[in-house]
């Protein structure tokens, strides 16, 4: 789980240098040069198609059987009318009927013997022959001719009943490996069941428990049952020091006939095997949902078991009124935090993704489903509680696109006919850092390599193609970018960003602020503009001349920006409410008397209903309460505010901090450490004393608190 790094300081009243027109270009793809032929050139080529009515996927392996080579030219030509429209895992280009694919970066070297994939999706009419010959290097392949499955017989109308198939990670292009499993190494596969439909595709993660001695070369199989289920990506992979603890996607294709259970087998050289098991249902729907402007109009809610679970170990410590009021909190729709690759398949105490979205298809009606994107390469930067498990310097971006998006996309498209509506967080914190934190090394270098900007480029192609997913970007919060030094390159940036995907600005469905942080909707009190002693409100040093003292005016000043910047009027906001009522017997119930309250800075303070002493204070903050529960349409008078979301769990620790016992963590989660405002200004963190919770763990006491403390008071 994630939080906030501080954020109020003198680098966030300044935009930081360096946000060069090269970073906001990191996405975009660049088609190297043809390599020359080598008389040692030898290569096989298998193709595959996934065809419905108006378009289909491109499936290509190509296996180097010659020798060595340093990068790759693809080339080969349809007999029809087929037209590129997205490709993957490789510089795509096509002129007339002839497709030419580059090597990427990371997977040009093949070792002989060595083995890549790569995909695209292309629109067509008619009949959809597949291509009769493949070039590597401007040598033909398979002795001249074809490797090919057939193309399948479209099975529906309008949009593909799955996303393109996840291809191998970055590793699995290398010499494949002959390690076998030694003490404490052992083979892990999730989720251990798992449905799919006629005619769709489902994925399951392979792992090891610690790293090797050597790199493992795992294969997976059908071994037992339905032969209508077959491996269709990742029959082998490779598991090494880089990437063993991030689950490497299988695919498993559905044939559209046949129903039942089949048996997959993970095994490994002096690994004991494990097994998966995948039943076969009969196809659904085919009817695919319109995209509506604002999915929470007319939409009920997803409440995730997973929460559920984690308030009723409170409630049966509690009694009476306070049982029953946590009882009520833990029915109200969270966010399901992707934050990991494992996280995609659930392990013994969390739900895998397809096990949650194959929960609320049960739905007669529309309903929303809220996931969190949140696992790019150097993640949360500018922080320590909330880094994760990619870096930049270890292939960072590719492990991003190929073992954490496009799975995540294989599994939605697969609830594509549904009356889901996923609502998609996109990475909370990662372009407001580019914003106001590249003096911090890690931010500087997800920057200068591209990694933000092109992982968030991809994730948002990917998701968009589907058409009930709406993507929201994070946009921080109110005492991050509200200053007018801050907004107006973080409009540019968010604008450059969406502008440089497939769709362009149809992309991004709209924007969410204050996720996972604690600034009031509301300071109903005062505006940051009146005067108490010939000084406004944003005067104090608590605001330091932040025009914006709450989310809802934040949001209402970065709607009309965007707007004004290229982004439909159409676009939606959205307020994490989850901790930012601050009630409880501290909350203000009127504005302090000018009579009483002479200066503005002692008005400001009896005043606002926020408690905390420093607005970058963010980590489990004592005092606080639950705000707004969840609901559409909050406020008539900003009718593109879409919606109050929980997309932090009340009651998960947003991290623990360093100490004797352990030395991982953020010092900002002391509650004996101190914060600092960049100007000389010290305050103490306000996180709850007596407790050092890991992030992401359930949080017993806080979450008591933000119960008693909520506003509005919780029924």
């Amino acid at each position: 789980m994630r939080l906030d790094a501080i954020r109020l300081s003198r680098r966030m009243r300044q935009v930081a240098c360096g946000l060069a027109a090269g970073a906001l270009a990191g996405g975009t793809l660049v088609l190297a040069s043809t390599a020359p032929a080598s008389a040692a050139t030898s290569c096989q080529v298998a193709y595959s198609a996934n065809s419905w009515s108006t378009g289909f996927t491109a499936s290509i392996t190509i296996t180097n059987t010659g020798s060595a080579l340093t990068s790759w030219t693809l080339t080969y030509s349809y007999s029809g009318n087929q037209q590129l429209t997205q490709g993957w895992s490789g510089n795509w280009s096509q002129s007339g009927q002839n497709v030419t694919v580059t090597s990427a970066s990371w997977n040009g070297a093949l070792a002989t013997g060595a083995s890549t994939q790569i995909g695209a999706n292309f629109s067509y009419s008619g009949t959809n022959t597949a291509p009769t010959a493949f070039s590597i290097n401007g040598t033909a392949c398979n002795g001249g001719g074809v490797t090919s499955s057939p193309t399948p017989t479209p099975t529906s109308t309008g949009s593909p009943t799955s996303s393109p198939t996840p291809t191998a990670s970055p590793t699995s292009t290398s010499t494949a490996g002959n390690g076998t499993c030694t003490s404490g190494v052992s083979l892990v596969a999730n989720p251990g069941t798992f449905s799919v439909a006629q005619g769709t595709s489902e994925v399951f993660g392979v792992s090891l428990t610690a790293s090797p001695s050597s790199p493992i070369t795992v294969s997976v199989a059908n071994t037992a049952g339905n032969s209508g289920l077959s491996v269709s990506a990742g029959s082998s992979v490779t598991l090494d020091s880089s990437n063993w603890n991030l689950p490497q996607p299988v695919t498993v294709a559905a044939n559209s006939s046949s129903t039942g259970a089949a048996t997959f087998t993970v095994s490994a050289s002096g690994c004991t095997s494990v097994t998966v098991t995948g039943t076969e249902t009969a196809a659904g729907s085919t009817s695919t949902p319109s995209h509506v402007t604002n999915p929470f109009t007319g939409a009920g809610w997803y409440v995730n078991p997973d929460y559920t679970a984690e308030v009723a170990t409170s409630v049966a410590g509690a009694s009476g009124t306070l049982a029953s009021q946590m009882t009520t909190v833990g029915k109200q729709p969270t966010g399901i935090w992707l934050d990991r690759i494992a996280a995609i398949y659930g392990n013994s105490s969390r739900l895998s993704l397809q096990q949650q979205l194959a929960n609320a298809a049960s739905s007669s009606s529309p309903i929303i489903v809220p996931i969190v994107i949140y696992d790019l390469p150097n993640r949360d930067c500018a922080a320590l509680a909330s880094n994760g498990e990619l870096t930049v310097s270890n292939n960072g971006l590719q492990y991003y696109e190929q073992d954490y998006i496009n799975p995540i996309a294989q599994i939605l498209s697969d609830y594509s006919h549904t009356n889901i509506r996923v609502v998609a967080v996109i990475e909370p914190d990662s372009l407001p850092n580019l914003v106001t934190n590249l003096n911090d090394a890690n931010c500087a270098q997800a920057n200068s390599s591209g990694a933000y900007v092109s992982g968030v480029q991809y994730a948002l192609n990917k998701l968009h193609a589907i058409p009930n997913v709406y993507n929201y970007i994070d946009i921080a919060h109110s005492a991050w970018l509200g200053w007018p030094s801050n907004m107006g390159p973080a409009v540019s940036l968010l604008h450059s960003v969406a502008a440089g995907t497939t769709a362009g600005v149809a992309s991004v469905d709209g924007f969410i602020s204050n996720t996972a942080n604690y600034t009031p909707t509301t300071e109903p009190y005062m505006t940051a503009t009146e005067n108490v002693d010939g000084n406004p409100v944003d005067s104090v040093t608590y605001y330091s001349f932040d025009p914006y003292i709450d989310e809802l005016s934040y949001d209402q000043a970065m709607y009309s920006n965007l707007v004004s910047a290229g982004f439909p009027s159409s676009i939606g906001m959205l307020i994490d409410t989850s901790r930012n009522g601050w009630g409880g017997a501290n909350r203000p119930t009127a504005a302090c008397s000018t009579s009483t309250c002479t200066t503005t800075a002692s008005f400001v303070n009896a005043s606002k209903v926020d408690e905390r002493v420093f607005r970058g204070n963010w980590c489990n903050q004592n005092n606080a309460g639950l705000g707004a529960f969840p609901q559409a349409n909050p406020v008539s008078s900003f009718p593109n505010l879409y919606a109050y979301v929980w997309i932090k769990p009340p009651g998960e620790s947003d991290g623990d901090y360093p100490s004797g016992s352990h030395t991982h963590g953020d010092p900002h989660c002391d509650p004996n450490g101190t914060n600092t405002d960049g100007s000389g200004n010290t305050y103490n963190t306000g996180s709850i004393p007596g407790f050092d919770i890991p992030a992401g763990q359930w949080f017993p006491a806080e979450f008591q608190m933000l119960v008693q403390n909520a506003f509005p008071a919780v029924p």
